[in-house]
């Protein structure tokens, strides 16, 4: 037998009501013998566990991948300290958003003509039973969210051109009206940079483990709906 650690994140914290548990396998399980263990021990998790990607050692892998003794599994339901490398800044924080140093981060070289910058704030809304949304609260797999966003980050300046781009993130509660996510990309002509910037949103939006949750005056919580980003 061998035993791995499995991790619950976001609304599956919420269904199974712990964080992580061990799990013992036989030697040569798979990651989907792992979700079948998981399904049968965790009920509540039902039918949306079929939906929740498996990430293995913070990398997220195919159910076919063969487990080892030791492995970190983690249940990763649908999404929504710092690191800078050069072009590249990457950060998840918590309190208000650095927005001057975003954008002095991507400013000043005279070679890039075209500069973006995306700001996502809480929306202002009502629910006819509760009221008006007072916040949202970001919870994430945080150091897994820290690799990814990097990732995203390079694969960017590949792409598109970028000669430096910032991706930060907030984490915990933000009111109406602040932002959650600040985007800035500096590239050689304006049209890569819109391009780029949109594709960072809605990619940190599919594949970064972060979540929120509505937090409505009457106290009444949910977490938000998962849309598809076309």
């Amino acid at each position: 037998m061998i035993s791995v650690t499995v991790l619950f994140l976001g609304p599956a914290k919420d269904l199974t009501r712990v964080e992580s548990v061990a799990l013992d396998l036989r030697v040569g399980a798979t990651v989907g013998d792992a979700r079948r263990a998981i399904a049968e021990r965790f009920p509540p998790l039902g039918e949306g566990l079929s939906k929740m990607r498996l990430a293995l050692n913070q990398e997220f892998v195919a159910d076919t991948q063969i487990l080892r003794a030791g492995d970190e599994l983690a249940v990763v339901p649908p999404v929504s300290g710092g690191l800078a490398m050069g072009d590249v800044w990457v950060e998840v924080v918590r309190g208000p958003l650095p927005v001057a140093q975003v954008r002095e981060f991507v400013s000043g070289d005279p070679s890039m003509g075209g500069t973006v910058t995306f700001e996502g704030s809480t929306r202002a809304e009502s629910d006819p039973q509760h009221g008006p949304l007072v916040r949202l609260d970001y919870e994430a797999y945080e150091s897994m969210a820290r690799r990814h966003l990097e990732r995203l980050a390079h694969e960017a300046v590949d792409c598109f051109g970028a000669g430096r781009i910032a991706v930060v993130h907030r984490l915990g509660s933000v009111p109406v009206g602040e932002a959650s996510v600040m985007i800035a990309v500096a590239c050689g002509h304006r049209a890569e940079a819109f391009d780029a910037c949109r594709w960072l949103i809605d990619t940190l939006k599919k594949d970064v483990p972060i979540w929120k949750k509505d937090v409505f005056e009457d106290g009444f919580v949910k977490w938000a709906e998962v849309r598809n980003v076309d």
